[in-house]
């Protein structure tokens, strides 16, 4: 007799939370913000890098993304492809079911993708 009314209440309860949450939000999409004008190696993506790579990625595991060797260590190291940017290694890391996406923003993403695509530039 308990453990039925404690399953009437539950299941009540569950009733009661998915109507509240079907009618009481609202979903909301958050879309990346598309970057404008050139993308600056220094300015943007080193920076990304100090951030969010390099507490693994300084030498340990490759590529070394440390300022002084990274834009040398993708180029040489085929990470970036500038005829192909969406399989550029660098790209498809960092991406839907990469092994860092979880790391990185979908911002983030755009980000590296249109420097990829504006030529990869060491600026």
């Amino acid at each position: 007799m308990k453990s039925v009314k404690i399953k009437q209440i539950l299941v009540t309860g569950l009733i009661g939370c998915l109507a509240f949450f079907n009618n009481g939000c609202e979903y909301v999409q958050i879309m990346p913000v598309e970057p404008e004008g050139e993308i600056s190696y220094s300015l943007d993506i080193q920076p990304f890098f100090n951030s969010k790579c390099i507490s693994c990625h300084a030498g340990n595991i490759p590529p070394n993304l440390e300022a002084t060797v990274s834009y040398d260590e993708l180029v040489a190291d085929n990470y970036i492809n500038t005829s192909n940017p969406q399989n550029s290694l660098l790209y498809t890391k960092i991406n839907v079911g990469g092994s860092m996406e979880t790391y990185v923003s979908n911002t983030e993403k755009a980000l590296l993708l249109k420097w990829i695509e504006q030529g990869a530039k060491n600026n």
